[in-house]
């Protein structure tokens, strides 16, 4: 017999959640006192968890439709003696015509959550498409930051304190620096990165990141190596969410190398991506942020941007 966790095992990986999910589903339609409290669950994990933590506002939105979805018509009855009775005998009696209703109803929503989903995964293809995604294989990803680098970063911000986030973490090595420095700092990837010892690392799209976090609750962003992969337009998005994210007097650090200084394969493959200091300080000046340019010892990024809010 063929041991499939040995020869693929992504693909045994991904067959083993799906058992599994497929049960949990048939447990949740089987058990209407299970979604509920898997739904009590889920809403207190969002009251407390640290901004993204929870997963990205789309997926939360598109899990709780398919929670909804599900109509339940097995109301509780309470606690309370005689009304619990009473409660107990109206549902007996209006079960066998709700339940066929019901019946109806959750096979259309399955139906349709199921398309909804269906839809997501093609807008979120269409958006890598557009994004220019495929040339990623062709050329080498951006190199985490050196410790000249991160020195710098932290020496920039070294007032900040607060509360802070490094999008683009990579490995952790701004997230290090600046926690060292005092910053309450966490990371974002979109790659999954593994939890460094002492540091708080997660995986998640920046820009959804920024999103999903409260406005003016964030003293520090840094932003490193996916921001040479954006278009003009894109770094003008995601300036305008770190603004909006961002509290008064707080900064903004971009991390990036200057395209000016790629060899011709990249040049020509990273065509169109990653803007100049230059062009960093010029957004951040239009987006009514004070902005200045720092000088670091490193060979491949020679200076960073740093912008603070009035």
């Amino acid at each position: 017999m063929t041991d499939h966790r040995s020869s693929d095992p992504a693909a045994y990986i991904r067959r083993v959640r799906a058992e599994i999910e497929a049960e949990a589903e048939t447990l949740r339609r089987q058990d209407p006192q299970l979604q509920r409290l898997e739904r009590d669950i889920e809403r207190a994990w969002i009251d407390v968890a640290p901004p993204g933590a929870a997963g990205s506002q789309r997926e939360l939105l598109l899990d709780r439709a398919d929670r909804l979805a599900m109509i339940d018509v097995d109301v509780p009855v309470g606690e309370r003696p005689g009304i619990r009775q009473a409660k107990s005998a109206i549902r007996k009696g209006m079960f066998w015509y709700l339940r066929y209703v019901t019946d109806q109803i959750n096979a259309l929503n399955n139906v349709l959550t199921r398309l909804l989903r269906r839809l997501d995964e093609r807008v979120a293809a269409l958006e890598a498409d557009a994004a220019l995604a495929g040339t990623d294989a062709l050329v080498d990803p951006v190199p985490e930051a050196s410790a000249a680098v991160s020195e710098a970063v932290a020496g920039a911000v070294a007032a900040a304190g607060g509360r802070g986030v490094v999008l683009g973490c990579g490995a952790g090595a701004l997230v290090d620096s600046l926690a060292a420095a005092g910053t309450s700092v966490h990371g974002i990837d979109r790659d999954p990165v593994a939890v460094q010892a002492g540091l708080d690392l997660r995986a998640g799209d920046p820009g959804e990141h920024l999103r999903d976090t409260a406005a003016g609750s964030l003293d520090l962003i840094v932003v490193a190596r996916f921001v040479e992969e954006l278009a003009p337009n894109a770094a003008h998005r995601l300036i305008r969410l770190a603004t909006d994210a961002l509290a008064d007097g707080g900064t903004i650090v971009v991390v990036a190398a200057d395209p000016g200084g790629r060899d011709v394969v990249e040049a020509e493959l990273r065509a169109g991506r990653g803007l100049s200091p230059a062009t960093w300080e010029h957004l951040f000046a239009r987006a009514g942020l004070d902005a200045t340019t720092v000088a670091t010892t490193d060979d491949r990024i020679e200076s960073i941007v740093v912008g603070r809010a009035p």
